[in-house]
């Protein structure tokens, strides 16, 4: 059971640490609107890192199948929603250029962190590399899906919705701490190079599930 976990923790940590449109979103997120958005994306992204530890654990050859067939599909819906999403993040900077406020406006985007949860498990959930880094792994853990499956399942996607949470909390205390330093300009940089590396990500991603 402690071994499952670890392999569990290690996995959501492997999957949470390289730097890509997620990392980048909840970075940006959390500098323009502080700390609450920042947990709340942080949290959603491990809870669908969860569920997809759990789905596969429970149903790996059904998974394998069904990405078979639509995964290229899929793949290419994904990148299109983070193409949007980084679009949006560009458009909602420059118009703060143009803006002549001299503070940015915490209320501006009319966003709770209920809604900024909803956010990002949408965008984590059609993240192609996401459900593809579960599926590359589901053939090391599916030797464990024997007796007390359940159990071994849940144990197992809990390690990864813990290791993946601590390095979320982590990119999301960078970002809140960053926040309390950075002026406006600084701030507004930071989300037009955060929707440039986003879109290039995405489009990145949408070639290759074109080809």
């Amino acid at each position: 059971m402690a071994e499952l976990f670890a392999i569990g923790f290690f996995a959501g940590l492997a999957l949470a640490i390289p730097v890509g449109p997620m990392a980048i979103m909840l970075i940006n997120t959390t500098l323009e609107k502080g700390w609450r958005h920042g947990v709340a994306g942080a949290s959603a992204m491990a809870t669908v890192d969860f569920l997809y530890a759990l789905t596969v654990f429970l149903l790996g050859s059904v998974i394998a199948s069904f990405f078979a067939d639509w995964g290229q599909l899929l793949s290419q819906l994904g990148a299109l929603i983070l193409l949007a999403l980084g679009v949006i993040m560009l458009v909602q900077n420059i118009d703060l250029i143009r803006s002549k406020a001299t503070e940015i406006s915490e209320g501006k985007s009319g966003k709770t962190a209920t809604k900024t949860f909803g956010l990002f498990i949408l965008a984590t959930a059609v993240n192609p590399p996401t459900a593809l880094f579960f599926l590359g792994i589901a053939p090391s853990v599916a030797q464990y899906a024997s007796s007390n499956i359940l159990i071994n399942a849940f144990t197992f996607a809990i390690g990864v919705f813990v290791g993946s949470a601590i390095w979320q909390q982590v990119l999301a205390f960078a970002g809140n701490t960053l926040r309390k330093f950075a002026q406006r300009k600084v701030r507004i940089v930071f989300g037009l190079i955060g929707g440039t590396l986003i879109v290039v990500l995405a489009l990145a991603l949408l070639t290759r599930a074109m080809a």
